[in-house]
């Protein structure tokens, strides 16, 4: 079965709408992500803060319609900031855990041992796993200060992650 990706009349003027459908024609390329596209049924609204603007995107098991505004029942709704809607494609899920207890790695030390060489391996994650880090950290203070909303978070885990993974940077 092909994936189908169909933005609805109005969501085709919506720079939200065009933003998560890009992404998630992006994430098609990967084989598990697919797979979590053919799994998904399920209607899920975004809602910007920032501008009003709002966004449902009805999965049907391979075939996804994103609307402008409000259609149906939804099962997630995500409400947030511009930022910080945009954000949520860099979450890495793994990390959510110790970002969530604020568990944080402790910096390597880089000091020379005078034969030209660190004393110490270089951290081995790059600045841009650091940086999605960061952002990860950001948007769970965003959740925990309620300036970012996740409805649905627990009645439709399994929902989200498979939403989530769709979002995040192919890599």
């Amino acid at each position: 079965m092909e994936p189908i990706i169909d933005l609805a009349p109005g969501a085709d003027s919506s720079a939200l709408a065009q933003h998560f459908a890009r992404r998630i024609r992006s994430a098609l390329d990967v084989p598990s992500r697919r797979r979590s596209f053919l799994a998904l049924k399920a209607t899920i609204f975004v809602v910007d803060f920032d501008s009003g603007e709002t966004v449902s995107f009805r999965f049907d098991h391979g075939r996804l319609t994103v609307h402008e505004g409000p259609i149906g029942l939804p099962s997630v709704t995500f409400g947030g900031p511009r930022a910080a809607l945009e954000s949520l494609e860099r979450i890495k899920l793994t990390d959510l855990p110790s970002a969530v207890l604020g568990w944080r790695r402790a910096p390597v030390s880089l000091v020379d041992t005078g034969e030209g060489r660190p004393s110490s391996p270089p951290p081995s994650s790059p600045p841009v796993a650091r940086a999605r880090a960061l952002d990860l950290v950001g948007l769970t203070r965003l959740y925990l200060q309620k300036e970012l909303r996740v409805y649905g978070l627990f009645s439709h885990p399994r929902t989200i992650v498979r939403f989530l993974g769709l979002l995040t940077a192919t890599s």
